[in-house]
């Protein structure tokens, strides 16, 4: 049986919708209709490559160092989200009381 063979356009927006976008990669795979661990390779593939064309420009920060940045601030961010939400609700619960 023969592998299907995806265009490098189709992986670069898989990887995008990952890296950029902040969707889970196990939520990108099904959406895209592939295996969550190609995902993860393209995903990998392409961090290196931009790596490696980063140490080649001597910039500062490694693309990697950028993506693991994102999700850490992706992460801080639904938390605060959350308890935002917590906190207005608890607002609206003690606003209602004192009428």
């Amino acid at each position: 049986m023969k592998r299907k063979q995806y265009s490098v356009e189709f992986k670069e927006e898989a990887v995008r919708l990952v890296v950029m976008d902040g969707v889970s990669q196990a939520e990108a795979a099904q959406r895209l209709g592939i295996s969550s661990k190609l995902l993860y390779r393209w995903k990998r593939k392409h961090l290196e490559s931009l790596e490696t064309a980063a140490n080649a420009q001597g910039t500062g920060s490694s693309p990697q160092e950028m993506a693991a940045e994102m999700d850490r601030l992706r992460k801080r961010l639904s938390k605060a989200e959350r308890i935002n939400e917590i906190l207005k609700k608890t607002v609206g619960y003690f606003a209602k009381d004192e009428s």
